[in-house]
């Protein structure tokens, strides 16, 4: 057993230090888009509230996001594939607009995915973030109604469509790579590296 239990670990090491492969660990985007800011590496992860797996990545990319460079520009966009994806995507941009995204981002995770609330739907979500402590329900679901709410989720919406997303979590560095599905740990590798190539393009 102890041998079967070092040859796994030695599996395991061998695969997490792997050098990453175009078509395999990422893809290069047919159109890439713009960044926010050209002076640094933008990585973007494309979730949603309804995956199980965006759930799963959640506190390795959390972790991550703590201790990333300086130079790295990160933040997560809600998909939008149809109008049945609006409600999760105005939901994280009104805990986002409120200040409360740090606070209310991963219990949100656990009532979608854990507890089955459907917080993409209006009413249920009022009733939610009225149990949330610290959190004003009045204010919150005013601003999730506001015009401001409206512009973010259409944005949202475009951007699932620019970036062609089609699965999540997708996380996409410069503007241009694509991460395809990996476990955790392994995905992360692959976005440190992708930062590492963005990093090097920018000095050419």
């Amino acid at each position: 057993m102890k041998k079967l239990a070092l040859v796994a670990l030695l599996c395991a090491t061998t695969f997490a230090q792997a050098a990453i492969t175009q078509g395999k660990d990422y893809t290069v985007l047919a159109k890439p888009q713009p960044v926010a800011n050209p002076k640094k590496v933008e990585v973007i992860e494309f979730f949603s509230y309804t995956c199980i797996h965006c759930y799963h990545l959640e506190p390795t990319l959390s972790a991550w996001e703590k201790k990333r460079p300086a130079d790295v520009d990160f933040r997560r966009e809600q998909i939008v594939w149809g109008q049945n994806m609006e409600g999760f995507a105005r939901l994280y941009t009104t805990l986002n607009a409120s200040g409360l995204l740090g606070k209310l981002h991963q219990p949100a995770f656990e009532a979608v995915i854990k507890q089955k609330t459907n917080l993409g739907d209006e009413a249920v979500l009022s009733g939610w973030i009225k149990q949330q402590a610290g959190a004003d329900a009045g204010k919150f679901m005013q601003t999730y109604k506001s015009f401001g709410i409206n512009a973010q989720v259409k944005r949202a919406s475009k951007m699932t469509r620019d970036y062609a997303i089609e699965g999540t979590p997708t996380i996409v560095v410069a503007g241009k790579y694509a991460t395809l599905p990996a476990e955790p740990a392994r995905l992360m590798q692959v976005v440190d590296e992708l930062v590492a190539k963005a990093r090097q393009e920018r000095k050419k």
